[in-house]
């Protein structure tokens, strides 16, 4: 056991010191920070202030009257008379547009908009509709009113899992999504290592000379262990890059603000995120094992690696009918069902017997292909130079002799 936990360490250190690794970690979460720095300022610097103004033909709109709630934007809503002065306002650039409505308004909700080079942005339309809104049901009690203006407030209630979805935690359907690529790009990366390290070890023939004082259960363990422990702290570095950007970004994005902790997405990626490392390690390791250089290995891998991606070429049907049958065949498959689960969990309910089936056929699998990549590691060893033909790796997995 000391020796795994020296393999494990020595494998930890040596993949998180490495330059490609420390570039990959940083380069995601400095890209999106960078990317949401870029989105804040190019939003706020193109924000113009100036009034918006309206000619209202129907005599219906007083601009005292405004809706119970602040404006969003708090641009200045401005009447004019008519047209022509309405025009010589925005050519004077004292207003950014002005609204026309006709005489017979509301019978035809035709409206004209009038500006120079860009149209109102679209929280402005919100706020000239708010205050249309206002006006026209000005005559109301304060309680009918009020209530008309607030609109339907919806909440869905999934009664099988308890979750609620609403238009204000919109932002947490879209959080597994971010979710998955992080889980995704951490386990991946993690199993490539892997199979770089059996590889050119294999290859330089150290692993010989390694295997004279630890027995090839503690090498692969340790370093399965090691590599595990560096795609947790890649994980880790992901999580609070995206606590730390959700901080910055809430005070200027009001959808940030509804974002709540998904302690239960959480704790099924958490039972679905070792099992599922244990698989991608273990098709690693008897990858390396099987061929005799790290480029042969990674052309092979990158064939495999489909059959852990494929839930993304389905995102339109996951989309569109999270209950497909062919998305419930990817939800129990062992290779798709950690993303395939994880993708579905924001737009929808995943039952739970699809999650407790799912999981064992990934444990079992996992089990199953961790003990045919120790049969190959240790065959692999003893063929330095010699690739393992499928027909060899198919008698190696039925226990029979080879030579």
């Amino acid at each position: 056991m000391h020796n795994l936990w020296l393999i494990a360490k020595h494998e930890y250190r040596g993949t998180v010191f490495k330059r490609a690794f420390i570039l990959i970690t940083l380069a995601i979460p400095l890209g999106m920070a960078a990317v949401i720095a870029l989105a804040i300022f190019v939003g706020t610097s193109g924000e113009n202030n100036l009034p918006v103004g309206y000619v209202d033909k129907a005599d219906i709109l007083n601009v005292t009257w405004q809706p119970p709630s602040p404006m969003p934007t708090g641009i200045e809503i401005r009447a004019f008379p008519d047209e022509e002065v309405a025009l010589a306002a925005l050519e004077g650039k004292e207003i950014q547009a002005f609204f026309v409505l006709p005489s017979d308004y509301p019978s035809t909700l035709q409206t004209d908009l009038y500006y120079l080079e860009e149209p109102p942005s679209n929280d402005v339309w919100r706020d000239f509709d708010n205050f249309v809104r206002a006006n026209l049901v000005a005559t109301y009690p304060d309680e009918i009113r009020n209530r008309l203006l607030e609109g339907p407030n919806i909440t869905v209630h999934d009664i099988v899992s308890k979750r609620e979805f609403s238009e204000s935690s919109i932002i947490n359907v879209i959080l597994p999504f971010v979710a998955t690529f992080f889980f995704f790009i951490a386990t991946m990366s993690a199993s490539g290592y892997m199979l770089r390290v059996v590889a050119d070890e294999k290859e330089s023939r150290t692993m010989e000379i390694m295997i004279t004082s630890v027995t090839p259960g503690q090498l692969i363990g340790g370093k399965t262990a090691g590599l595990l422990a560096a795609a947790l702290t890649q994980l880790a570095i992901y999580i609070i890059a995206a606590i730390i950007g959700l901080i910055v970004a809430a005070p200027h994005v009001e959808e940030l603000q509804q974002v709540t902790v998904p302690w239960a997405y959480l704790g099924v990626m958490a039972l679905f995120f070792f099992p599922a490392y244990g698989l991608i390690a273990a098709v690693m390791v008897a990858i390396g094992a099987a061929v005799t250089k790290v480029q042969e290995g990674q052309q092979v891998a990158g064939i495999l690696n489909l059959f852990f991606m494929a839930p993304l070429f389905l995102l339109t049907v996951i989309f569109e009918n999270p209950a497909a049958p062919v998305v419930v065949f990817f939800t129990l498959f062992p290779t798709t069902s950690f993303m395939t689960i994880s993708l579905r969990w924001g737009l929808g309910t995943v039952p739970l017997w699809q999650i407790g089936v799912s999981w064992i056929l990934l444990v079992a699998t996992t089990v199953f292909l961790v003990w045919a990549a120790a049969r190959i590691f240790r065959a692999g060893m003893l063929r330095y130079g010699q690739p393992l033909n499928l027909k060899l790796v198919l008698s190696l997995l039925k226990g029979r002799r080879w030579r």
